[in-house]
């Protein structure tokens, strides 16, 4: 009876052995990696930013060029070797009443995604139409025509990744091809990703900034990022300027718990992040 409780046991721990090694074997299902992004407006900043920014988890920053050379590929190779994706940031609010300027800068995008090994993961645009020096007295015509170059672009490019930074104001309804919307609405529908620029310095207002559209994303199937701001400002309700980096993270931490998990955060810009008291 001895020997077959022995056997019994031995039994047990083999089929233990074999369960675990199996539950290793098979593969883990892989959860969707939610963006943090920053913007890169600099792009002669040493690589101790670059550091700064993975020491930090970031995982996309948003990297402004005007030149597609050997200095854009080697930096989007070093941030590629630490599982960062690097978007082109371009943008001139002329561009909503010139398309070709707009034309001339994707064509040189494209022309570096085909000869360059090291290459973007896509297109960020900062195109603000509230830059218009008559923004104000034509702000319907401004915002239409913001509308009609979003359309525009997701009609002739559909293959290339496409963003856009919007201010949290953009309520006003507009018409195009005879639908009424909400500006903010056209844009996410035009975009595979949208930046919300909800700058305020706490988790609270933030989320309240962004009700809307958090709201118009989710029952569309988008997604959005919601951002905050580093940079001194007048207005210091806009930004973690005075508050500092400890205070900002916890507010970011919190924000993570509230809004949809697809959601993404980002962070204007780099360099005063990074310089940003502790």
């Amino acid at each position: 009876m001895k020997s077959k409780g022995i056997v019994i046991l031995i039994t047990i721990l083999l089929l233990m052995s074999i369960a675990i090694f199996v539950l290793f074997l098979i593969p883990k299902e892989k959860t969707q990696q939610t963006s943090f992004g920053v913007w890169w407006w600099n792009n002669r900043l040493d690589n101790s930013y670059l550091d700064f920014a993975s020491d930090n988890d970031i995982n996309e920053i948003y990297y402004y060029t005007s030149s597609f050379d050997d200095k854009t590929n080697n930096f989007i190779k070093l941030a590629n070797s630490k599982n960062i994706k690097v978007f082109l940031l371009t943008g001139e609010y002329q561009w909503i009443e010139n398309f070709t300027d707009l034309e001339n800068t994707i064509n040189k995008y494209i022309e570096y995604q085909n000869n360059y090994p090291n290459k973007f993961a896509g297109i960020h645009f900062d195109i603000e139409p509230h830059q218009f020096p008559d923004f104000e007295e034509n702000k319907l015509t401004r915002l239409t025509q913001f509308v009609e170059m979003t359309a525009k672009v997701k009609k002739l490019y559909p293959n290339i990744w496409i963003e856009y930074d919007i201010p949290v104001w953009m309520h006003d309804k507009v018409t195009y091809q005879n639908i009424t919307k909400k500006t903010y609405e056209f844009i996410i529908d035009n975009s595979n990703k949208v930046t919300l620029m909800s700058y305020r310095d706490s988790c609270e207002e933030i989320y309240k900034s962004a009700k809307d559209e958090i709201e118009y994303a989710v029952e569309n199937n988008k997604i959005l990022n919601l951002s905050v701001e580093t940079s001194q400002n007048d207005e210091s309700f806009i930004t973690f300027y005075e508050e500092g980096k400890t205070y900002m993270y916890n507010e970011l931490n919190k924000l993570k718990k509230i809004i949809p998990s697809n959601f993404g955060i980002a962070i204007h810009h780099i360099y005063t992040w990074y310089n940003l008291k502790q």
